[in-house]
């Protein structure tokens, strides 16, 4: 259980290192852009998938190398279809919309995995 603590907190760090980032620091230093594509990537790219397939796949069925891959081919799917939709019914796509709609995933996922789910999760 200590794992899903350290794995929930360091989630919640990394979106709030990539919220304040992206929405207070200037776009056109170097620095800052190095910093705002790592953890941009990290938080659009690996977490909110991780979850969902931690969600759907117990740890006996899929390794880790397996749900890595998947996370990543389902963001690069999933991302741009939920933005597309939602521009459908006037949100515009800008940086505050996908953050929120990739932050909303990762939360629902949260709920369901700590309150929902019968079995234990644990970690790959």
């Amino acid at each position: 259980m200590k794992q899903n603590k350290y794995l929930i907190i360091s989630t919640f760090i990394i979106a709030l290192i990539t919220a304040v980032i992206i929405f207070f620091f200037d776009k056109n230093n170097n620095i800052v852009s190095i910093f705002r594509i790592i953890f941009g990537s990290i938080f659009i790219l690996f977490l909110p998938w991780y979850y969902l397939t931690l969600s759907f796949f117990d740890k006996k069925e899929i390794d880790f190398l397996e749900r890595f891959a998947l996370s990543f081919a389902l963001s690069i799917s999933v991302v741009p279809l939920l933005s597309f939709y939602l521009n459908l019914i006037w949100v515009k796509i800008n940086e505050l919309s996908v953050y929120l709609i990739v932050l909303f995933i990762i939360i629902l996922n949260i709920i369901y995995i700590n309150f929902y789910k019968k079995e234990k999760w644990k970690i790959a």
